[in-house]
C-alpha cells in the first residue's frame, strides 16, 4: 500500500511541476501580472490532483496521449490569448462565435502560436508521467474507475463552488474549462426551477427600466454623429483614470488632449453594458438593454426575424433626417447587413463597399486612417443634401489581434500592438475632427464618442476589482452653433443606452418610441435609477443603483455579493460588504427578464399592432405592454411564428405556446389559445380569436415545454382586427396541433 501511494505521489508532483511549468508559460504568452501566486499554486495543485484520480478513465496510453497533449495545449494557447487581450479565460458558452469563418480568419495569424510548441511538450511529458502500466486489481480503491469517477466530479463541483468566476485568471485553464460544464447544468436546472415558483408574483423595481428625460422642445435638427470605438476604455484617458484614481496598463493622453482642443465634454461614470459588439452597440442604436446574459443576443433574433424595429435611426428618419451606419468591418459578421436596415439605416457601408471604393483593408477591415479619411468623404456626401443627417461609426483596427500596417510590429507582444493600434486611432480621429472643423460640419453637428464595449486594462495592484470590462466612454460635443441646452454634471452616471434617449430629447421626440434610459441633457428633477449590465466573459451580471450600492452575481444569480461605492466615482472607489444583496433572487430574476424582451414600439396602426422579436421560456412569459384598440364586434387574428430553441436538440421536443388575450384596461383575461409546438423546426400558425367585449385588448405569451427547459424565439406576433358582421359566440381555449417539417 505505501509504495503503490508513494507511486501516486510521484505522478501527481510530475504533473503538479509540469502544470507550474505550463503557468510560467501561460504568464508570459499573456502578459498578465503575477497576482494571487498563492491562489495559481493552489489551482495548479488540486488540478494535478484531479487529473491524478482521472488517469484510470483517461488511459492515457502513449497513443491516446497524441490526442490529449495537442487538446490540451490548444485550451493553454486559447487561455492565454484570451487573458492577454479580454483579462480573462475563455467561455465554453462562446465556442460557436469562436468557430465562425470571419473570426478565425480575421483573429488568427502564424504568430499567435508562438507558445503552441512549448504547451504541446510539457503537456507531453506529463502525460507520460501518468500512463499506469499497474492491473486494475492492484489499484487502492479510490483509484479504481468508478471511486475516481465519483471523486473527480465532487472535486469538479466543489471547485465551482468555490470559485467566484471560472474565467478568473487564478484559476488553472484546464479546471477552468471543466468546471463550465457542470456549472452549465446548474443553470438549466437550479436556476430555473427555484426562480420559477416565485419569479412570476415578483415585482420588477421601475428605477431600472426608467425613459428619464425632460420633454422640453428644442428649436432646429442638428446632425448627429456618433463614433463608436471598437475596446475603448474610458480609464484609457488620463483625465479620466486620475477622476477614478486608477493606473491602467494602456494611457491615450493625446486623445484626451483632442477631445478637450474640441470642446467635448466627458462623463467619467459611464458604464459599457456588456462585452462584445452586437450587444454594446445594439444597446446604442436601440435604447434599450442589451441580452445580459449568455444567449442568443438580441441583434441576432432581430436579424433572424426579418422585421423593422422601431430603433433610433428608423425613429430619426421619420422625424426627416438621413440615416447611414458604416463600418470598417464585414457587415456579414454579427448579421449587421440584416440588422442594421431593419434598425432603420438608409445607407450602409462595410469592409466590402469600402474596398469598392479603394479603401485597404486586411485582418478584420481598414486600418483607422483610411478607415476615417472614408468616413470624412461620406460625411461630406450627407451634408450636402438638403436634410438633416444621423450616422454612426465604428472601426475595428483597435480590435485583437492589432493587424494593423505596421509590420514592424508583427511580431511584438499583443499589448505592444495594442498601444499602437490606439495611438494610430488616436491621429485618425483628431484628423477627422480637424477636418469637420474645418469643413465647418461640428456648427451643426451633435457628436458623441464611445465605444461598443470596455476593452477592459491591467492594473498590478488591483487585478480582481470588478467591473474593469464594464469602464465605458462617453463624450459629447454639442453643435457650435446656436443655442442649446447644458448638459448633467460631469459626475452623472451614463451607459450606452443613454444615448438615444440624449438624442430624442434634444429633438423634442418625447413620446415617439419605447425606448429607455436617462437623457444625459441637464434635468432638475432627474429620478434616481438603476441599471443593469453585464460580462458575458466573466459570466457576470450587475445591478446597479446611482445612489451607491452594487449587486454583483454570477450568471446563475444564485450567487451575489454586496458592494458600495462613492456615486461620483464608481469605478474607484467599489468596496465589497458584509451586507445581503439588496435584491432578492425573485427580484433579480425578474429584472433579468423584463431585460430581456426586446423593447419596440412596433407599427402603430388603427387595426393592428406588432410585437418585436425575442425569447421566452418557462419561467419568462413576453407580459406585453402594447394596447391595441378594437370595436367590442371585432375578430382578432393573430398571427405566431416561433422556433423551439431546446437545450438539447432532438425532434422529439415539444410543448404548448398560450395566447393570451387581455383587457387593455382592467388587466381581466378575455381569451386564450394554445399552439402545439412539436420539433426544432420554425413554425407559423394564425388563429382566430372571438370578439373580446373590450375596447383595448394585449396579448401575453407563455412557454410551457413537456419536458425541462429550453428557449422559444418569437420571430414575429401580429395581431389584426377583423371586423365581421356576423362574430363567433366565444368558444373554450383550442389546441390545435403544428408541427415543424422534418
Amino acid at each position: 500500500m505505501t509504495e503503490r501511494m508513494s507511486g501516486a505521489v510521484k505522478r501527481w508532483a510530475a504533473v503538479f511541476a509540469g502544470l507550474l511549468v505550463m503557468r510560467g508559460l501561460l504568464l508570459l504568452q499573456g502578459a498578465m501580472p503575477l497576482y494571487l501566486p498563492g491562489m495559481m499554486v493552489l489551482a495548479d495543485a488540486v488540478t494535478a490532483l484531479a487529473l491524478v484520480l482521472a488517469r484510470r478513465l483517461l488511459m492515457p496510453t502513449p497513443w491516446l496521449i497524441a490526442f490529449y497533449a495537442p487538446l490540451i495545449a490548444l485550451v493553454y494557447h486559447a487561455a492565454g490569448m484570451h487573458a492577454e487581450f479580454h483579462g480573462s479565460f475563455f467561455r465554453l458558452a462562446h465556442i460557436i462565435q469562436a468557430m465562425d469563418t470571419e473570426f478565425l480568419s480575421s483573429t488568427l495569424s502564424w504568430h499567435f502560436f508562438g507558445y503552441f510548441p512549448f504547451y504541446l511538450l510539457t503537456a507531453s511529458a506529463w502525460l507520460y508521467a501518468l500512463v499506469d502500466r499497474a492491473r486494475p486489481e492492484t489499484l487502492p480503491w479510490a483509484m479504481q474507475p468508478a471511486p475516481a469517477a465519483l471523486l473527480l466530479f465532487g472535486m469538479l463541483l466543489g471547485y465551482y463552488v468555490v470559485t467566484p468566476s471560472p474565467t478568473y485568471l487564478a484559476n488553472n485553464p484546464l479546471m477552468a474549462t471543466a468546471v463550465q460544464i457542470p456549472g452549465a447544468f446548474w443553470r438549466a436546472t437550479a436556476r430555473d426551477e427555484e426562480s420559477l415558483l416565485v419569479v412570476q408574483g415578483a415585482e420588477t423595481d421601475p428605477a431600472f427600466f426608467l425613459r428619464d428625460q425632460p420633454g422640453q422642445r428644442h428649436t432646429g435638427q442638428p446632425n448627429i454623429l456618433v463614433i463608436m470605438v471598437e475596446g475603448l476604455s474610458g480609464a484609457y484617458l488620463p483625465s479620466v483614470a486620475r477622476h477614478h484614481g486608477v493606473k491602467p496598463d494602456l494611457a491615450l493622453p493625446e486623445l484626451d488632449a483632442h477631445l478637450k482642443a474640441h470642446g467635448f465634454s466627458l462623463f467619467p461614470n459611464a458604464v459599457s453594458m456588456q462585452r462584445q459588439t452586437n450587444r454594446g452597440s445594439y444597446a446604442i442604436i436601440c435604447g434599450d438593454y442589451p441580452r445580459i446574459t449568455t444567449g442568443v443576443p438580441k441583434m441576432t433574433l432581430i436579424a433572424s426575424a426579418g422585421r423593422p424595429i422601431q430603433c433610433l435611426p428608423r425613429t430619426l428618419k421619420n422625424a426627416g433626417y438621413r440615416t447611414a451606419y458604416i463600418q470598417a468591418a464585414s457587415l456579414s459578421f454579427m448579421n449587421k447587413d440584416v440588422f442594421m436596415p431593419l434598425a432603420g439605416f438608409e445607407t450602409v457601408i462595410g469592409r466590402e463597399a469600402l474596398a469598392a471604393q479603394g479603401v485597404p483593408a486586411d485582418g478584420w477591415g481598414a486600418d483607422d486612417a483610411p478607415f476615417f479619411a472614408a468616413v470624412a468623404e461620406q460625411i461630406r456626401d450627407l451634408d450636402a443634401g438638403d436634410r438633416p443627417w444621423f450616422a454612426t461609426v465604428l472601426n475595428v483596427a483597435t480590435h485583437h489581434p492589432f493587424t494593423h500596417e505596421d509590420e514592424a510590429l508583427d511580431g511584438e507582444a499583443l499589448l505592444i500592438r495594442r498601444a499602437r493600434a490606439f495611438e494610430l486611432l488616436t491621429d485618425a480621429v483628431g484628423r477627422l475632427l480637424d477636418t469637420l472643423q474645418a469643413r465647418g460640419v461640428l456648427n451643426d453637428t451633435l457628436v458623441i464618442i464611445t465605444s461598443d464595449e470596455a476593452g477592459g486594462f491591467q492594473q498590478d495592484d488591483d487585478a480582481g476589482k470588478i467591473l474593469r470590462n464594464n469602464f465605458g466612454v462617453m463624450a459629447l460635443r454639442m453643435p457650435s452653433r446656436g443655442r442649446w441646452p447644458t448638459l448633467a454634471p460631469p459626475e452623472t452616471l451614463v451607459a450606452h443606452m443613454d444615448i438615444a434617449v440624449t438624442v430624442l430629447d434634444l429633438l423634442g421626440l418625447d413620446s415617439v418610441s419605447n425606448m429607455i434610459g436617462s437623457s444625459m441633457l441637464h434635468n432638475p428633477q432627474r429620478r434616481p435609477r438603476g441599471l443593469l449590465f453585464g460580462d458575458t466573459y466573466g459570466a457576470r451580471s450587475y445591478f446597479l443603483y446611482d445612489h451607491g450600492e452594487l449587486v454583483a452575481c454570477d450568471e446563475t444569480l444564485l450567487r451575489c455579493q454586496q458592494w458600495r461605492f462613492d456615486p461620483s466615482r464608481v469605478f474607484g472607489t467599489l468596496v465589497a460588504t458584509d451586507q445581503p444583496p439588496r435584491l432578492n433572487l425573485a427580484a433579480r430574476n425578474r429584472i433579468i427578464s423584463q431585460a430581456s424582451l426586446i423593447r419596440d414600439i412596433g407599427v402603430a396602426t388603427e387595426d393592428r399592432y406588432r410585437v418585436a422579436p425575442g425569447v421566452i421560456t418557462r419561467r419568462r412569459p413576453y407580459l406585453g405592454g402594447q394596447k391595441l384598440a378594437v370595436d367590442p364586434s371585432d375578430l382578432l387574428e393573430v398571427t405566431v411564428e416561433a422556433q423551439a430553441l431546446p437545450e438539447t436538440r432532438g425532434r422529439a421536443y415539444a410543448g404548448n405556446l398560450r395566447v393570451v388575450m387581455l383587457d387593455g384596461k382592467s388587466g381581466e383575461r378575455l381569451a386564450e389559445r394554445a399552439i402545439r409546438v412539436q420539433g426544432i423546426y420554425p413554425i407559423t400558425t394564425t388563429l382566430l380569436i372571438p370578439p373580446p367585449r373590450a375596447t383595448t385588448v394585449d396579448v401575453n405569451l407563455h412557454w410551457a415545454p413537456d419536458k425541462g427547459g429550453g428557449e422559444l424565439a418569437i420571430r414575429s406576433l401580429d395581431v389584426r382586427r377583423k371586423p365581421d358582421p356576423s362574430p363567433l359566440p366565444f368558444e373554450a381555449p383550442a389546441l390545435p396541433e403544428v408541427r415543424g417539417v422534418d
